[in-house]
């Protein structure tokens, strides 16, 4: 069975998946998360979250923010998406931890690095593609970039 027409984001965030729930409920709590850990906050022009500000406290607060980024990799392992997603994943929250420990640069890295976004599309790039499969369609190209939140 060949792909037919193409589906905007908007059709495939409708579609239910194995879970039941649609694809747009799976990424809800992640993209609410991702939005206050890396741009809930502005200030001058610059977007910043929690973990920028949790990241002030030198190793406890880049463990919370760690940990607390672990969703994304909860929800990537529990809709059993492809084990190189779960990598990025790692990859990302360890770099952000890690690097963000450093006193004075990881702060400024902090409010740079967004790894709690990057996670969120890499999750909803896999779902919205597990869905179009799944309905047989192929996805129609983006015409715009989706930042969560």
């Amino acid at each position: 069975m060949g792909l037919r027409t193409a589906v905007s984001e908007e059709a495939l965030l409708k579609v239910r998946l194995e879970s039941g729930r649609t694809v747009e409920e799976e990424l809800k709590a992640l993209r609410a998360l991702a939005r206050l850990l890396d741009s809930q906050f502005e200030v001058m022009g610059v977007k910043f979250g929690a973990d920028a500000l949790v990241g002030l406290i030198p190793v406890a607060g880049d463990a919370v923010t760690l940990v607390t980024g672990g969703a994304a990799l909860a929800t990537s392992v529990r809709l059993r998406l492809p084990w190189h997603v779960h990598t990025r994943i790692v990859l990302n929250l360890v770099t952000d931890a890690g690097l963000g420990a450093i006193p004075i640069v990881g702060d400024a890295f902090d409010l740079f690095f967004r790894s709690h976004k990057g996670n969120f599309r890499l999750v909803e790039h896999h779902l919205l593609e597990r869905a179009a499969k799944q309905t047989g369609v192929k996805r129609a190209p983006a015409t715009k970039q989706r930042a969560p939140g």
